[in-house]
C-alpha cells in the first residue's frame, strides 16, 4: 500500500502481515534456550493459567504460581519480574494464535462478487478461536486493563485496521471513497466484529449468536457505504 492509495493486483492474494507486537512486556526476561529452562518457564505460564481460572486474576501472587508450578519462588523471578509479566506473556501467546487466524480469513482483496462471501468465512473463522481460547479470556481481560495491555491494544487495533484497507479496501476503492474515508469505514468494521467478542465467548451456542450478530452489523455498514456511494458525492470529500 502507498500513501493515499490501495494497491492490489486483480486476482492478488495478501501477504501475512508481521506480527504487531514486539518487545512490549517490561518484566519478561530474556527467554531461555535450553530445554530445562523452557520446561520451567512453561509450568510456571500453565500455573498462572491454572490459577487465573480457579482463583481469579487478581488474587493471584507470585509465590502462588511458584507452589502451584512446583518452584521457588525465586526460580519463578528468574523469568519474569512479577506476575502481570507472566500474565503479558500467555496474552502475548493468545494474539499469536489469533493474528495469524486473521491473515488467513483475509487473504482475498474484496470485490463486487465475492465480499459477502469474505466477510462471513471471517466472521466464523474468528469466533471459532475465540472459543478455542475462551479460558484464557479472564487474563486477556485484565491485561487489556492494564497501561501496558492498552498500549498493545492499540497497536493490534491499527493494524487490524490496516489490514482490512489492505483486505476490504480496494471494493470501497472501486466506488469512489478515497484514502481516507476508506479508514474510517474498516475501521468501523473492526471495531463492529470486535465489540461482539470484547467479553469473549464461551460456549457453541453463544458463538453462535456472536458470529450471527456480528456479521449482520458488518454487512449492513457494508451496504449502506456502498448504497451511498451511487448517490453525489460531498464537494469537501468528508467521509460519508
Amino acid at each position: 500500500m502507498t500513501k493515499g492509495k490501495i494497491v492490489v493486483e486483480a486476482g492478488k492474494q495478501l501477504t501475512p502481515d508481521a506480527f504487531p507486537l514486539g518487545n512490549w512486556i517490561p518484566g519478561r526476561r530474556r527467554v531461555p534456550s535450553q530445554e530445562r529452562s523452557l520446561r520451567t518457564r512453561k509450568q510456571i505460564l500453565a500455573a498462572a493459567e491454572t490459577l487465573a481460572k480457579s482463583e481469579g486474576v487478581g488474587n493471584i501472587t507470585m509465590q502462588m504460581i511458584a507452589s502451584k508450578a512446583k518452584i521457588a519462588a525465586g526460580t519463578a523471578y528468574q523469568f519474569f519480574d512479577d506476575r502481570d509479566a507472566i500474565f503479558a506473556e500467555i496474552y502475548e501467546e493468545w494474539v499469536k494464535v489469533w493474528w495469524p487466524a486473521l491473515m488467513k480469513h483475509t487473504t482475498t482483496p474484496w470485490t463486487e462478487a465475492n465480499w459477502r462471501e469474505q466477510l462471513h468465512a471471517l466472521v466464523m473463522g474468528m469466533g471459532k478461536i475465540h472459543l478455542e481460547t475462551s479460558s484464557r479470556w479472564d487474563i486477556i481481560t485484565y491485561i487489556n486493563s492494564t497501561k501496558q495491555g492498552r498500549s498493545a491494544l492499540r497497536t493490534i487495533l491499527e493494524a487490524n485496521i490496516d489490514r482490512y484497507v489492505d483486505w476490504a479496501g480496494p471494493l470501497f476503492r472501486t466506488r469512489g471513497y478515497n484514502a481516507a474515508e476508506t479508514q474510517t469505514i474498516c475501521g468501523l468494521l473492526v471495531r463492529t466484529i470486535r465489540g461482539h467478542w470484547v467479553y469473549g465467548v464461551h460456549s457453541s451456542a453463544e458463538m453462535k449468536e456472536l458470529t450471527r450478530a456480528a456479521e449482520d452489523g458488518m454487512r449492513a455498514i457494508v451496504e449502506v457505504k456502498l448504497t451511498r456511494a451511487s448517490r453525489p458525492r460531498p464537494v469537501s470529500g468528508k467521509s460519508v
